[in-house]
């Protein structure tokens, strides 16, 4: 005895648990790919312990801890409240020691002005994010 079969929904439920399969993988990754973009560390701002030196014309200024910089993203910017001057890696003035890509421990750049400080000077190390570090020049 033969049963009679409805061929219109044979394979139905097969073509439908792979699409619900397909459905689940693509929220799943997705809700994955949301949730690990939180954990990468974002950039922070270096934090970087100077000392600063100074004659009447030069001004030295010393790594004594913290997090490298790379010499190509400081600016030195020496001034008052009429005049500031900036000095960046491709200066002459603008002498680090040693001669390397990296300002770290142990490190100096030294500003030559070839004039003379007043005494109410601010020097000012900073990054295009960041004031590393300000001081005022006392004669």
């Amino acid at each position: 005895m033969k049963i009679p079969r409805d061929n219109r929904e044979s394979g139905v439920s097969e073509v439908v648990g792979e699409m619900l399969m397909i459905g689940l993988a693509i929220i799943l990754i997705s809700v994955f790919a949301s949730v690990v973009g939180n954990f990468t560390p974002s950039a922070h701002d270096p934090v970087v312990t100077i000392m600063m030196t100074h004659d009447c014309q030069n001004v030295t200024l010393w790594h004594k801890g913290g997090d490298w910089v790379k010499t190509e993203e400081l600016t030195v910017i020496i001034g008052n409240d009429s005049s500031r001057q900036s000095y960046t890696q491709q200066d002459t003035w603008f002498i680090p020691v040693p001669k390397k890509t990296v300002f770290d421990l142990g490190s100096n750049i030294t500003i030559t002005t070839y004039t003379n400080f007043a005494g109410d000077e601010t020097v000012s190390l900073v990054t295009s994010r960041a004031n590393i570090f300000s001081g005022k020049v006392h004669l």
